[in-house]
């Protein structure tokens, strides 16, 4: 049975609950993030898992969520031309890549030039 708890009490554990969990989700995305940098890198799946509480499938995982989330961030066709920017963004990539990305094809304006220039 579960004894009472004072309301003053209760709401002290759940700030504090709620402090660690944030601390805690912080630490997880980090950690994420230096897996998927680790595997793009080149570092073995067998070598991330070692070094990490991930299995190499937990890895590879967790590797291919956060390059799916990087590289949809700003409509990039594949990892390797991910951006940190929110989809859509305008301007230079963070690593000063103007490009547009490989295998997307680039929106073509509703007006022609010749309509334009005219």
């Amino acid at each position: 049975m579960t004894p009472n708890i004072s309301p003053a009490d209760a709401a002290a554990h759940i700030r504090k609950l709620d402090r660690a969990t944030t601390t805690h989700e912080k630490a997880r995305r980090t950690l994420d993030e230096a897996v998927a940098d680790a595997r793009t890198a080149g570092l073995p799946l067998t070598t991330i898992s070692e070094h990490t509480p991930y299995s190499r499938e937990w890895a590879r995982k967790i590797a291919n969520q956060i390059d799916t989330e990087r590289s949809s961030r700003c409509g990039a066709a594949n990892y390797s031309d991910r951006c940190k920017l929110p989809a859509g963004h305008e301007g230079r990539h963070e690593d000063g890549n103007t490009s547009w990305p490989q295998g997307v094809d680039r929106p073509v304006s509703p007006v022609g030039s010749e309509e334009k220039n005219a």
